[in-house]
């Protein structure tokens, strides 16, 4: 873990305003239905169903989270209801007095439940994390980069997730050509389970089309955890042959079933990680000859400074990470303190992304592939807050 480094002299002067009063939550407007505007024709022509919006309980009820230091706050956005609740219940008064300058300590402050493990303990202990590097950043008025370590690169290569599209559909060739022809660094397609039921034949035929319009980009696919063993051993070939850059979760990682593919071979990369919320998992997963190519997402994985421990013990151990896009801003911090042999590059989701956007009053735009490194303070620009009070507030004595 990397210790947070702020010039002296910002540091005497941020020494009051990093220290948290008061924490917040703040309801936001659901995440709308169907796919974003403004998407090229290419993308809406191949999109197969509409992005989760309401149809997920974490879409409709979503919050930002404020931790208030003297005169400054720091944010994260979005979190879901049970997140939300978690940090409430279980987070918040521990966080009265904390240094967000001291990462190291976070970990330390009191708990008054008993939520310590599991995906919405982990989201919930991770939005606090990143709330406290937003603020922290504001505070010494430098970037969350250069608290990292230092800022090693303006901009980072994107690939594009294709996770909303068909693969099937008659126009995915068409949507593959405008992914490389816009500058991504590579495209990831989804497996969908018709598609992995209809065999390997199927598979390498629908897929050719597409990895050939993807010209001399890289070409990923994600099964989701959809593959049993025996689907998934059929395919390695066909991935293979099609010179997949890496096959992400074709069963759960870490199972039985994984290791019995990963013994397989067939010389495709295979990757996974950003469900490893537990950091006992992230471990055993990484050191245990689990993966090939690592990722990870700060709002999952116990935030941002436990997402660049694993990044760089994945580098010594051989792998490239690539941040999952569920926490952008925190993703492109991480990236930005990493050279590009450690993080090749961020994910980008095609359909989705737009949406995530919305709530910022400064909406991250990919633009010939890249996305900016920011090298102002905060994560990202703050959140567009209803006009109503908070919903939860604790307060220090």
């Amino acid at each position: 873990m990397t210790a947070l480094t702020i010039p002296a002299p910002a540091r005497t002067a941020a020494a009051a305003a990093s220290v948290i009063r008061t924490v917040r939550a703040w309801q936001l407007p659901p995440q709308p239905a169907g796919l974003p505007p403004g998407l090229p024709a290419p993308i809406t022509a191949a999109a197969g169903e509409p992005p989760a919006g309401p149809a997920w309980a974490e879409h409709r009820t979503r919050f930002a989270i404020e931790l208030v230091g003297d005169g400054i706050s720091g944010w994260q956005a979005p979190v879901g209801e049970t997140v939300a609740q978690i940090i409430t219940d279980d987070l918040a008064a521990g966080l009265i007095g904390h240094d967000a300058a001291a990462p190291r300590r976070l970990a330390y402050r009191k708990k008054t439940g008993r939520h310590r493990s599991g995906a919405h303990a982990r989201q919930a202990a991770s939005a606090v994390e990143l709330a406290c590097w937003d603020l922290a950043s504001r505070a010494a008025e430098v970037s969350v980069t250069d608290l990292l370590g230092g800022t090693i690169r303006p901009a980072v290569p994107a690939y594009a997730s294709a996770l909303g599209l068909d693969p099937a559909h008659p126009a995915a060739r068409e949507a593959a050509a405008w992914i490389t022809d816009a500058g991504f660094w590579g495209q990831k397609w989804p497996l969908t389970k018709p598609l992995i039921l209809a065999g390997p034949k199927a598979v390498a035929k629908t897929l050719g089309p597409l990895r050939e319009a993807t010209g001399e980009a890289r070409f990923m696919v994600d099964a989701l955890g959809r593959c049993r063993l025996d689907e998934a051993m059929r395919l390695l070939p066909v991935f293979a042959d099609l010179e997949v850059a890496f096959a992400e979760e074709l069963m759960p990682a870490g199972s039985w079933g994984w290791h019995r593919l990963r013994a397989a071979g067939a010389g495709v990369p295979l990757a996974a990680g950003e469900h490893a919320v537990d950091e006992a998992d992230q471990i055993r997963l990484l050191t245990g000859d689990g993966v090939d190519v690592w990722q990870i997402d700060p709002g999952w994985s116990g935030g941002l400074a436990r997402s660049l421990h694993t990044t760089e013990l994945a580098a010594d151990l051989g792998m490239a990470t690539f941040p999952h896009g569920d926490r952008l801003h925190a993703a492109l911090a991480l990236a930005g303190a990493c050279c590009r042999d450690k993080v090749p590059a961020v994910e980008w989701h095609m359909t989705l992304e737009p949406l995530r956007q919305q709530i910022f009053s400064t909406p991250l735009r990919a633009e010939g592939g890249l996305l900016p490194v920011r090298t102002i303070p905060g994560l990202a620009e703050l959140p567009v807050l209803p006009e109503r009070a908070a919903v939860m507030e604790v307060t220090g004595s």
